[in-house]
C-alpha cells in the first residue's frame, strides 16, 4: 500500500493525463502542410511568378500537389506545358479581369490535356492552344466537364484529331460508362474554307463507345471534319445516350463529305454484318447549322445513321450547296437519315420535327435506301408556306427518298418558321 503522499501524486498525474486526453480530442485538426511541394492539399494556387510558400508555378505541379477531388486555381498567364490529369480535380482560372489562363504546350504532343482519372474532372474558363492531335482527350471510363473554355487548334497536323474527345471506353472491359458534359465552349479548328485537300480532319467534339453526354451551347468553327461526331466502337458495340443541344455550328469541312453533325460509325466501314443493333438514344435539338462560306465540302447538315432519338428544332440554313457531292455514307441533304452501300447499316427511326430546313440545295431531307419504315417528319418548315418540293407539293427544299426506301410522313408541315418557337403542333 502506497504512502498517503505518493498516492496523492499518482492521483494528480492520472487527472492531468485524463485532462490532456480530453483536450486532445477537442483540438482542431492540424492545418495542411503549406510548404512548396507538399501533396494532398484541398486547394492549390498556381502562380507562374511565385517563389514558393506553398504556391505551384506550373499547372501540372498544382495537379500533382492537390488532393483527389480538390481544386487547382490558376492565375492568368501562358503555361507552356501539356497536362496529364490522373485524379479527380477541378481546374479553373481565377483573376480573369487581369488576363486569360492559356495552356500552350510546345511542339506537338498527342494531347494538350489528357485525362485518365475515373473520378470527376472539371476544366473551367481555360484557353487551350495546341498543335497536336487533341486539345482535351479523355481515355477510358472518364467523367469530364468542360465548361466555358476556349480550345483552338494551331496549325494542326494531317490526320484525324479532335478539339474535345472521349475515346477507348468499352464498358465490358472498364466496367463503367464514360461521361462528357461540354457546355458554353468556343472551339476553333483553324481550317479555312478556301483550303484544298488534303488538310487535317480536326473534328470539334466527339466520343466513342459507352458514353453519356450533354453537348450544349457551344460555338464551333473551322474544323476539317464534322463539328460534332458521336459513334460506337469499330465493331458497333457501345451504348450512347447523348443530348446535342443549342449549339452554334458553322464552317465544318468534312473531307469524307459526311456532315456537320454526324451520328454514326467511324471509319473504316465496320466489319460487323447485320443483324446488329445500336442501343442508345441520341437527340439533336435546337442547333443552328450554317455554311457561311458557301463551301462545297459540307454535304449534309445532320447525318443520322445509328442509334435512335429526336432531330428537332434545328435551324439548318443553306448548309448544302449545289456543288456538294455524295460521299460513301450519305448524299447531300440538310438532314440525311439512314445509310447506303457499301456500309449496309441497319435502319434507324428518329423523329424529324419542328426544324427550319431552308435554302439547302439538292435536298432538305433525304431518306437512305436501308430505311424500311416511315419516320415521322411532320411539322417542319421548308421555307415555303406550301411545304417541301419533291414528295410534297411546294417549292421549298425537297424531300428525296432513295430507291428502296420507305417515304417519311411529312404532312402536316409548318407554314412559318417553327424551330425557335414553343409551338408543339403545326
Amino acid at each position: 500500500m502506497l504512502p498517503r503522499r505518493l498516492l496523492g501524486i499518482v492521483s494528480a498525474v492520472i487527472a492531468v493525463s485524463a485532462c490532456s486526453q480530453v483536450e486532445s480530442s477537442l483540438a482542431p485538426p492540424s492545418a495542411p502542410n503549406l510548404a512548396k511541394g507538399s501533396i494532398g492539399r484541398p486547394v492549390v494556387l498556381v502562380n507562374p511568378v511565385s517563389n514558393g510558400n506553398g504556391t505551384a508555378t506550373t499547372i501540372q505541379e498544382g495537379i500533382d500537389m492537390v488532393a483527389s477531388g480538390g481544386r487547382v486555381m490558376v492565375l492568368p498567364g501562358t503555361y507552356a506545358e501539356s497536362l496529364v490529369i490522373d485524379k479527380g480535380v477541378t481546374l479553373e482560372a481565377i483573376g480573369g479581369a487581369s488576363g486569360r489562363v492559356v495552356i500552350e504546350p510546345p511542339g506537338r504532343p498527342t494531347a494538350a490535356v489528357e485525362i485518365t482519372a475515373s473520378a470527376p474532372v472539371t476544366i473551367h474558363d481555360i484557353t487551350i492552344r495546341f498543335g497536336g492531335a487533341f486539345g482535351i482527350l479523355g481515355e477510358g471510363a472518364v467523367d469530364v466537364t468542360v465548361e466555358h473554355d476556349s480550345v483552338v487548334a494551331v496549325d494542326p497536323p494531317l490526320g484525324v484529331g479532335f478539339l474535345i474527345a472521349l475515346r477507348n471506353n468499352d464498358a465490358s472491359i472498364t466496367g463503367a460508362r464514360a461521361r462528357l458534359y461540354a457546355r458554353g465552349n468556343a472551339l476553333d479548328g483553324s481550317i479555312t474554307g478556301d483550303r484544298l485537300p488534303p488538310f487535317p480532319q480536326s473534328f470539334g467534339i466527339g466520343a466513342e463507345g459507352d458514353v453519356d453526354a450533354v453537348v450544349a451551347e457551344n460555338v464551333i468553327r473551322r474544323v476539317g471534319g464534322a463539328c460534332i461526331f458521336f459513334h460506337p466502337l469499330l465493331d458497333l458495340r457501345g451504348e450512347m445516350n447523348v443530348d446535342i443541344l443549342n449549339n452554334d455550328i458553322d464552317e465544318c469541312y468534312p473531307l469524307g463529305r459526311a456532315a456537320s453533325i454526324l451520328i454514326g460509325h467511324s471509319a473504316p466501314v465496320p466489319a460487323v454484318k447485320p443483324p446488329v443493333t445500336g442501343p442508345g438514344i441520341v437527340n439533336v435539338v435546337g442547333n443552328t447549322i450554317r455554311n457561311s462560306t458557301g463551301s462545297c465540302l459540307p454535304a449534309t447538315g445532320i447525318s443520322y445513321e445509328w442509334f435512335t432519338g429526336r432531330i428537332e428544332r434545328n435551324s439548318i440554313e443553306g448548309v448544302v450547296q449545289g456543288c456538294a457531292t455524295a460521299g460513301n455514307r450519305n448524299r447531300p441533304a440538310a438532314i440525311w437519315v439512314g445509310s447506303r452501300p457499301p456500309v449496309n447499316m441497319p435502319p434507324v427511326y428518329p423523329t424529324v420535327r419542328f426544324n427550319d430546313i431552308v435554302g439547302n440545295a439538292q435536298a432538305g431531307l433525304r431518306i437512305g435506301p436501308n430505311e424500311n419504315a416511315a419516320i415521322n417528319a411532320t411539322c417542319n418548315w421548308w421555307g415555303s408556306d406550301s411545304g417541301p418540293s419533291g414528295i410534297g407539293t411546294g417549292t421549298g427544299d425537297a424531300v428525296v427518298v432513295e430507291p428502296g426506301a420507305v417515304a417519311p410522313i411529312i404532312v402536316p408541315f409548318a407554314h412559318a418558321p417553327i424551330a425557335r418557337t414553343a409551338r408543339a403542333s403545326c
